[in-house]
């Protein structure tokens, strides 16, 4: 599974169908039992070339391609070994996709600034905006999300906040919609920034250039 002649088979069978997968906020069970086969197969060492500093950002992206798979358990188990912040950035993520929001915001508070919240506050204004927002009913819900699309960064924790309301009580559909797809561009950035300092190379030339957020 770690590689054909071409050194792309993970690719093909692994990352592009989770790229193309939208995670659930609140997962009950993992999206493809037989991904989770194909994710175990994978080598960190192999996938950062024998480079030691590469090394932890290959368990990272193990970890963070389960949890695209929506296997929590599994991903946790990595992740919480991974000594750095894209580390603590998947345990963080992990913990909110379980439903335990203050320890994700304990976890967010150890990733400090990540080099992925730029471009992740730029997908989040190019998808949602505050006259978006007008129709929605629940006040903390919209309040949440006006300071999330306009805020000059990125800030997790408001996300867990906005995400916390959605899934424990307004449950709206098509809040969902646009909450899951911003959180399928961040694991889809997150990916990216691993796959770069494990992996090397182009990550365009990678996924065939289709672009990924």
């Amino acid at each position: 599974m770690q590689s054909n002649k071409d050194g792309n088979n993970w690719i093909d069978a692994i990352l592009k169908p989770l790229l193309e997968h939208v995670p659930a906020l609140y997962p009950i069970e993992e999206w493809d039992w037989a991904m989770d086969a194909r994710i175990e197969a994978l080598n960190p060492e192999q996938l950062a070339q024998g480079k030691p500093d590469g090394m932890l950002f290959g368990k990272a992206l193990i970890a963070g391609l389960y949890l695209m798979n929506e296997s929590l358990d599994k991903s946790h188990t990595i992740a919480q070994d991974i000594t750095n912040t894209t580390g603590s950035y998947w345990h963080a993520l992990m913990h909110r996709m379980e439903g335990d929001y203050s320890n994700a915001k304990y976890w967010f508070n150890d990733v400090g600034h990540h080099p992925i919240f730029s471009s992740l506050s730029q997908c989040v204004r190019e998808r949602l905006s505050v006259k978006d927002l007008q129709e929605l009913e629940n006040d903390a819900l919209r309040h949440k999300l006006e300071v999330l699309i306009t805020a000059p960064v990125w800030n997790p924790c408001v996300f867990i906040d906005v995400v916390e309301l959605q899934v424990s009580l307004v449950q709206n559909e098509t809040v969902d919609a646009w909450l899951r797809q911003i959180q399928q561009s961040e694991m889809q950035l997150l990916i990216r920034y691993c796959y770069e300092q494990s992996c090397g190379g182009s990550w365009l030339e990678a996924i065939g250039q289709k672009s990924y957020t």
